[in-house]
């Protein structure tokens, strides 16, 4: 079996790169830290102007916290090596983030490889959120910080939805 592992200053097929960071649709990052994103798949976001480390800086500057979930996610798809390959088994990662709630995931590894003669992708990720508390809340407590999140997409400098204005009777 042969293997090639595409490096950060390797040009990869597709837009990813090791240091990658995708971030879910409605989650909360301080005002201060300016983000290009692209949409990469419904309800996840591509980090296009920072790395992993550097929005890691810059979060923890803003004394919040983006924490790193032990334990690689895996995803693999046949294909020729291409950017559809690629984003393929990326999206195979991100269903995997889904059980555990968290609201990132930073690539670790891009890997193309042979079996029986067969091109196919492996992509390795990390789990990655984003929050103000030093703490990560139990899963019920994500969820419940998510649904949130997506009832109130905005967010002050302090990370909390605003209220509604209260309904005025004509």
């Amino acid at each position: 079996m042969q293997s090639r592992a595409f490096t950060q200053g390797s040009s990869s097929p597709s837009a990813l790169k090791i240091g990658s960071v995708l971030l879910q649709g409605g989650a909360f990052v301080p005002k201060s830290i300016w983000l290009e994103k692209e949409t990469y798949c419904p309800g996840w976001n591509l980090i296009t102007n920072v790395d992993g480390d550097e929005l890691d800086r810059q979060i923890r500057e803003t004394h919040w916290n983006f924490m790193f979930a032990e334990g690689a996610l895996h995803g693999s798809s046949w294909g020729s090596w291409s950017g559809t390959a690629v984003r393929c088994a990326l999206i195979r990662v991100l269903r995997k983030t889904k059980v555990a709630r968290l609201n990132g995931l930073e690539i670790t590894g891009i890997h193309k490889r042979r079996f029986l003669g067969l091109p196919y992708v492996t992509v390795t990720g990390h789990s990655r959120h984003v929050q103000k508390a030093l703490v990560l809340p139990k899963i019920a407590g994500r969820a419940r910080l998510a649904a949130e999140a997506a009832l109130t997409p905005v967010s002050d400098a302090s990370g909390t939805a605003p209220l509604p204005a209260p309904a005025v009777a004509t």
